[in-house]
């Protein structure tokens, strides 16, 4: 006796949601590189073909680069005023100074470009290029920490475990390569803490998306990818056929639960097999 259908309550909406239609359509977009997943819409055809995004770290505050902060200057040395506050607590490295002063950047400020952006002299070479550049000086976050506010910048949430933006970069232009990872991971390590990765593995995931959009870390030292390398005494052949048998079994757990993360651990285990 076949056991029943395995569907929870998201996967019954998704499945009836898209329908015959959209696996029909699913098979045409994908060969055209406009679709890689079967419940994805696409409003306008990619033009960009790859991302990279860089994050520093620990990098220089914004204060000083491209955020000129005129009334700064003018207070400089005065303490902070009640009305900035407004009773918001202090972080663990202000809470316990009696003293609050104003600081203004030691840098000085050029209006440069036709956009007449305001740029720091730590910045020469991006003052060429001013007109080339986006800068966004309408973020903000009440998160007074490190951490949340490094969340909100991965996520658009001070609160882990939305996806990230590599995961909606990955999700909204999608893939034209089978065979290897559309969201690639790379991380630099500081030459205080040699051993502390800047970024958590988590701000690089794929949150409530597919998981095949989650980044793929790559390493320094072994397989750049895990799994790349037969394990001691197995062979390509003993390996393919173990592979070929774990398809087979997750393949049957699909057409039973049509949940989407089997069909995306197949796919995983082929890359790296």
């Amino acid at each position: 006796m076949e056991s029943p259908l395995e569907l929870n309550r998201r996967q019954f909406l998704s499945g009836s949601a898209t329908g015959i239609g959209t696996a029909a359509l699913f098979s045409l977009l994908v060969r055209d590189g406009c679709s890689r997943e079967a419940d994805q819409v696409v409003h306008h055809p990619a033009t960009a073909k790859r991302v990279i995004y860089l994050f520093q770290s620990g990098g220089p505050s914004q204060v000083d680069l491209f955020d000129h902060k005129p009334l700064l200057e003018k207070l400089h040395g005065r303490q902070l005023p009640d009305s900035v506050r407004q009773g918001q607590r202090l972080t663990t490295m202000t809470a316990e100074q009696a003293s609050l002063p104003l600081n203004k950047s030691p840098f000085s400020f050029e209006r440069v470009g036709q956009s007449g952006a305001n740029v720091s002299d730590l910045l020469p070479f991006h003052r060429k290029i001013v007109d080339d550049l986006c800068i966004v000086q309408s973020l903000h976050t009440e998160a007074i920490n490190h951490d949340p506010a490094i969340t909100f910048f991965q996520t658009g949430s001070q609160i882990a475990g939305r996806p990230s933006i590599g995961a909606w970069l990955s999700y909204a232009l999608g893939s034209e390569n089978d065979n290897l990872p559309g969201f690639m991971v790379l991380l630099s390590r500081g030459s205080g803490r040699p051993n502390a990765q800047p970024l958590y593995d988590r701000l690089w995931s794929a949150g409530f998306l597919p998981s095949r959009h989650q980044g793929v870390k790559l390493r320094s030292q072994g397989d750049p990818v895990l799994y790349l390398t037969n394990p001691r005494g197995v062979t390509s052949g003993q390996r393919r056929r173990f592979l070929n048998d774990l398809s087979q079994l997750n393949q049957l757990k699909l057409e039973r639960t049509f949940d989407p993360e089997i069909a995306t651990r197949i796919a995983q285990y082929e890359l790296t097999g």
